[in-house]
């Protein structure tokens, strides 16, 4: 297959001209990604088009409190003009659908992480968010933004930005912010929900993480962990660990934070977060990656083995 960049422009036509789309969210999805495939998924069926969006993963309480993500399947269906995979900075991070989108003909990338080039068509840029790249897209389609779409648009800038906290976050992130604002948007209810609100089990999850808390190198590295048996004995599911890495990072001394969270027997789910430490070169010896100050990746093996790796390899970037 012949990979080539793609515009925005670009993509935009591909995903006019053909009728049929399925889109694909990253497995263990986020609000970007899933923002970004709601939205777009609602666009283009505003316009006529058959679309679908599909992810292996469970979405997470948070975001199931959004009515119109119980759109997203778990198997793949139907037949499609075109797949793309939206928010996934290499193949692997479609899960499940991988084989199905490797061997399909029609392909496109619609990613922020300007990652690896396995689509046909690759439209990356390095943005906030990729909600942002799908608001351009529809700007560009000519496709009208309704309150829905507005917030799950806002919905993918908010989360990835950390609610305009990040280093990431830029002009361009709060001239989006009140376009979304002006197009109705409820940011209210996404800033709630992502950043105040806390499941009971999610808060149980938090106090069983933070009570075997661990620090290094006088509290550079701050790491939390959690095993397949904590979150069997909260009525957890794996999705409730992605805030516990925030808490790591947040403590004043931190440069990088890390949550090791078991999703397997002896396979661990690892999230880190850098105030000034790139952690995404940290994950990429791991076999991860993502951004350079909020990454990702898995590690085999023992508990104390998976934490005394990670806490060698982050010494040497500290």
């Amino acid at each position: 297959m012949k990979y080539q960049k793609t515009t925005i422009e670009q993509a935009a036509k591909l995903l006019v001209d053909n009728k049929s789309v399925a889109l694909f969210a990253h497995t263990n999805p986020d609000g970007d990604t899933v923002g970004a495939c709601v939205a777009l998924c609602l666009a283009l069926r505003s316009i006529g088009h058959t679309c679908e969006v599909f992810c292996d993963s469970d979405l997470g309480s948070s975001i199931k409190k959004f009515e119109e993500t119980s759109l997203i399947k778990r198997q793949f269906e139907g037949t499609y003009d075109l797949l793309v995979a939206v928010d996934c900075g290499d193949i692997f991070r479609t899960g499940e659908f991988a084989g199905v989108y490797a061997n399909f003909e029609k392909t496109l990338t619609l990613d922020h992480h300007c990652g690896a080039y396995y689509s046909r068509h690759n439209c990356l840029y390095d943005y906030a968010s990729t909600c942002q790249m799908v608001y351009e897209v529809l700007n560009a389609a000519n496709i009208d933004i309704t309150p829905t779409i507005a917030t799950y648009l806002y919905m993918g800038l908010c989360t990835d930005t950390g609610n305009f906290m990040n280093k990431n976050t830029d002009k361009a992130s709060f001239f989006m912010a009140g376009e979304m604002f002006d197009k109705g948007a409820d940011i209210a209810k996404v800033c709630r929900t992502f950043f105040r609100e806390k499941t009971l089990v999610k808060t149980k999850l938090i106090g069983r993480a933070l009570n075997k808390l661990r620090t290094y190198y006088d509290g550079q590295l701050v790491l939390l962990h959690v095993t397949a048996q904590d979150i069997a004995d909260i009525g957890a599911e794996l999705s409730d660990t992605c805030v516990l890495v925030n808490f790591a990072v947040d403590v004043d001394t931190a440069r990088v934070g890390v949550c090791i969270s078991e999703c397997e027997t002896e396979v661990f789910k690892v999230s880190m977060r850098g105030k000034d430490v790139c952690v995404r070169s940290i994950c990429e010896e791991f076999g991860g990656g993502g951004h350079d100050l909020a990454s990702g990746c898995k590690i085999h093996g023992p508990l104390e083995e998976v934490i005394d790796r990670i806490v060698r390899t982050v010494g040497f970037y500290l």
